[in-house]
């Protein structure tokens, strides 16, 4: 029997686990002979292009997201007319909707809910001989026109590693995924990762090997998908302590690990061993969602909001990490007042990234599950998201979404910093407010860099010292690399730019890029040898006219 195992990724730079994870699966555990290959592609793809370069196959196996739902069934019908195949979808999306599916797409004919590592197997089994379904666990089918579904298990093995040398092959340098634990310690509202069990951990010894094989293939990202890393200190201090022991060694310099942890229960052990990490070696987000004590109580969110700001500012003091923090918009209780309070505090840690992100109704979650507790509109599409609720309505909702959208192009991108930090000192602004009042003045437009700058400067240009905020603005774009993106209004004419070029020409080459900074009566210059910082920057240095 023939079975292609795919996923359409949401870029091609990610590289999904789940097909791998369900490749391992059926190797692992099949009792039949199966002939088993997956096949990835992005949902930007060409996907008639994709569709006929699919094998031919008996059975047909998606992982749905809400990222991906809507092109996997496009993808999904046209193999059925094509094939006349067995169509199996599995994931988030469509684990807690089951019955929905199989009743509104008639072209699906399964839907396996739960840890496909371990069920996935019976399922293909049961097919190729033709045997009862009752034996598989978590499964949704169609029988004699009624829908069946049986009940999920609940597995305490480690599943076999998805690490094959087709999986290496298919890398090719791309963000790899590894996973060492399953389940979450929390069950927070609106996510789905504390319905998935309680939480377990894999085996230590076959986590520091896949650490190792991760590391050699090519990647210089390895992101841990587990929920909460350090739910468990002593268990994360042991990998992190592995990873800086091998570092330079049997792993590669620069490769980097991303972890999402949570920030409030950081033991001092952990601390003290991040603080010692080689540069750049380690990325941490920080789920903050808000810092409304009420709201995040109503969430069945467990933070200590005043440990998390303290250890958010310590771990940001190392200076040797990547530190990314969010917020959520759209939670239950929180006005815009109350969440303009919580993005000052988040703005104010000055973390490499803060995510500004809105609240999802995902299927299978509390939020969704039990709307009377959680009242809210949102958008029947995929990705769920909230359009209004009590606290805010659909018109801040969108206002709220602009401000997103200058939060990105002006401090997440790392373009503009020393601007703002000019504007937020010069006019007095709280930073959320100059998000806001400037993100909805632009209204979101997808413009140039370059345009997009000539109206940061004629927005705020009355409001402070013009002169400054032009020279704030060129400096940022030569620390950013982004010099030829310098709208010509910002630019002077002056004679003493060709000497200038000429004089820093001898002493630093010619691949520079500088500007006179008259407010200074210096030279504000950019080495081309200058290392980026942890903002993704090149640091700047001020020289006398005549040096």
């Amino acid at each position: 029997m023939k079975l292609v195992i795919a996923c359409l990724n949401s870029k091609y730079i990610h590289a999904s686990l789940s097909p791998w994870c369900l490749l391992a699966g059926v190797r692992e555990f099949c009792k039949s002979d199966i002939d088993a290959v997956v096949v990835e592609s992005t949902i930007n793809a060409d996907l008639d292009k994709f569709i006929a370069g699919i094998p031919t196959a008996d059975i047909y196996a998606f992982s749905c997201y809400i990222w991906n739902v809507e092109q996997t069934l496009y993808v999904c019908r046209k193999l059925k007319e094509k094939y006349n195949a067995k169509i199996i979808l599995g994931g988030p999306e469509v684990a807690y909707r089951a019955d929905d599916i199989l009743n509104k797409y008639d072209y699906i004919d399964f839907v396996l809910s739960g840890e496909g590592e371990f069920n996935f197997p019976k399922l293909v089994d049961a097919i190729n001989s033709e045997r009862n379904l009752d034996c598989v666990d978590g499964l949704t089918y169609r029988k004699n026109n009624e829908i069946l579904s049986n009940p999920e298990a609940v597995y305490t093995a480690t599943p076999p590693s998805p690490y094959s040398q087709e999986f290496f092959d298919s890398l090719n340098g791309r963000i790899c995924y590894i996973e060492t634990s399953r389940g979450c310690p929390y069950r927070c509202a609106f996510c789905l990762s504390g319905r998935c069990g309680g939480l377990r951990f894999f085996d230590m010894d076959t986590t520091k090997q896949n650490i190792i094989l991760l590391a050699n293939s090519g990647t210089k990202t390895i992101k841990f998908v587990d929920r909460t890393f350090n739910a468990n200190y002593k268990r994360a201090n042991e990998i992190l302590l592995f990873i800086k022991e091998n570092y330079g060694t049997k792993i590669p310099d620069g490769v980097c690990f991303h972890f999402e942890i949570a920030g409030d229960i950081l033991h001092p052990e952990t601390l003290a061993i991040l603080s010692q990490m080689p540069q750049r070696s380690v990325q941490l987000e920080i789920g903050m969602q808000s810092f409304n004590e009420e709201t995040l109580k109503r969430i069945n969110r467990k933070t200590d909001t005043q440990k998390l700001i303290k250890n958010i500012k310590t771990l940001l003091g190392f200076n040797n990490m990547h530190i990314h923090i969010d917020l959520i918009a759209g939670l239950t209780g929180e006005d815009l007042l109350s969440f303009k309070n919580s993005f000052n505090i988040g703005y104010n840690l000055h973390a490499h990234m803060l995510q500004m992100g809105f609240l999802k109704l995902l299927y299978g979650s509390d939020m969704r599950d039990h709307q009377d507790k959680y009242p809210c509109e949102y958008s029947a599409k995929p990705p769920y998201e909230v359009t209004s609720t009590p606290w805010l309505n659909a018109n801040e909702i969108l206002q709220l979404k602009n401000c997103e959208d200058a939060l990105e192009r002006l401090y997440n991108s790392g373009r503009f910093l020393l601007t703002l930090d000019y504007l937020i000192n010069e006019i007095k602004i709280e930073p959320f407010d100059l998000f806001f009042e400037f993100g909805n003045e632009v209204c979101g437009n997808k413009l140039s860099l370059s345009l997009y700058t000539k109206k940061l400067y004629d927005f705020f240009k009355d409001k402070c010292n013009s002169e400054i905020l032009r020279e704030k603005i060129v400096c940022d774009l030569l620390c950013s690399g982004c010099e030829k993106h310098i709208p010509d209004t910002l630019k002077i004419k002056d004679p003493l730019y060709k000497k200038v070029k000429a004089d820093l020409s001898e002493k630093l080459g010619n691949d520079f890029a500088f500007a006179i900074v008259y407010s200074k009566n210096k030279i504000f210059a950019v080495k081309p040898d200058e290392p980026k910082d942890l903002f993704g920057r090149k640091a700047g240095v001020y020289l006398n006219i005549n040096q």
